[in-house]
């Protein structure tokens, strides 16, 4: 049911015009509101033509008794109602009215409709100082390239009550042609290569003060999110997002209490090196850092929790337990081994506790001997 069609149509009760048409346009943002479409229906109103109109008022209770999902008495009563329908783009339309539409029930519709414009009512009321600018720090692993879709970005960002202080992201992507991460190459160039670009992209952004707050999302070998951990710690406020894969994948932080509970055990005293597992995602065996790195004057500590994985890091407090934990353990270490103590640090953990800025492992010690062990999957 549309605003071009014939409102005196056989059995048609009307569509909503005037104050409750503008309503529904400002409430949905001038997008199908539809799930997963989102689609701009703007264009005919900046051009002035209806015959490119894209947007298509659609009724929920249909404005006829006969019409989908239609009602003898409530068809007639929410014909001109603005919270009985929804602003489609023209597939979309046709989709809940002619192709599918047993599909989608009056539950069903009403529900997108509330969501969608909750979303557009959270985006737009968001103060100017909640502005935040994305970086995203993609890299080849394996033989996979990585990337990192800005809408997923913006979804995270928002649900923590940030917004997109420009349309473009802020992109540091790197890999040496023809290399991964098993060749000695690959180690030899890309810490200094990340350096480098990060250098000569960042300079003509926070030279001008434009930028005060950094979202961050990363995805690479492991090592090198600790290193550019390094680089983010003098700059400015900085939130950095995860990729999480339960219940679906999604770089938003969930809500609720923090259940990770980090904890330290602590290495021998009195050694010239330290290792530090950080067993977050999986457990690292002693062995493996022994083989890597030789077992003699070696202390090896530990941050983990009790059930390590993949989502064990869910909420925003669970990584700034995590924090608490690291900088504590780091004072402890240098109680115990001295300030010069030479520390390696061995990480299976989620992207975010290795860019955690001036808080990440290895930042922190500012010597840690990075990429002992070569990194397998998703950092």
């Amino acid at each position: 049911m549309t605003a071009k069609q014939d409102t005196k149509k056989k059995g048609r009760h009307g569509n909503v015009t005037g104050k409750a048409l503008n309503l529904v346009w400002a409430r949905s943002a001038g997008r199908c509101q539809l799930d997963g479409c989102n689609e701009d229906l703007t264009r005919h109103l900046a051009i002035g033509s209806r015959r490119a109109n894209k947007g298509y008022v659609a009724h929920i209770i249909g404005s006829s008794a006969d019409g989908p999902r239609g009602d003898p008495e409530r068809s007639k009563e929410l014909a001109k109602d603005p919270d009985n329908v929804m602003l489609l783009c023209d597939g979309c339309h046709r989709e809940i009215d002619r192709e599918h539409p047993d599909a989608y029930p009056e539950a069903r519709l009403h529900d997108m409709k509330r969501r969608h414009e909750a979303w557009v009512s959270r985006a737009v009321g968001l103060k100017p100082d909640s502005q935040s600018h994305i970086l995203r720090f993609t890299n080849r692993i394996e033989a996979n390239e990585t990337a990192i879709p800005l809408d997923d970005c913006v979804l995270a960002m928002q649900a923590i009550g940030k917004t997109p202080a420009s349309i473009h992201a802020i992109d540091l992507k790197i890999g040496v042609s023809g290399h991964n991460e098993t060749d000695d190459v690959y180690w030899a160039a890309e810490p200094g290569d990340l350096q480098n670009f990060f250098n000569r992209k960042f300079e003509g952004y926070f030279n001008t003060g434009k930028v005060r707050h950094l979202s961050v999302f990363g995805f690479g070998p492991m090592p090198l999110l600790m290193k550019l951990g390094q680089l983010l710690p003098d700059l400015h406020d900085i939130d950095v997002f995860t990729r999480h894969r339960e219940p679906t994948p999604s770089w938003c932080w969930k809500d609720g209490a923090p259940t990770f509970q980090p904890y330290c055990t602590e290495g021998a005293a009195k050694s010239n090196r330290v290792a530090i597992k950080l067993s977050v995602t999986d457990r690292i065996s002693d062995e493996r850092v022994q083989s890597a790195i030789g077992e003699d004057d070696l202390s090896i500590w530990e941050i983990t929790c009790n059930r390590p994985g993949y989502d064990v890091l869910s909420t925003r407090e669970d990584l700034s337990d995590f924090r608490t934990v690291v900088r504590s353990t780091f004072n402890r270490i240098r109680q115990c081994h001295g300030e010069a103590v030479e520390i390696s640090v061995f990480p299976a953990a989620p992207g975010s506790c290795l860019e955690s800025g001036g808080n990440s492992p290895a930042a922190s010690s500012g010597h840690g001997d990075l990429g002992l062990i070569k990194p397998r999957g998703q950092g």
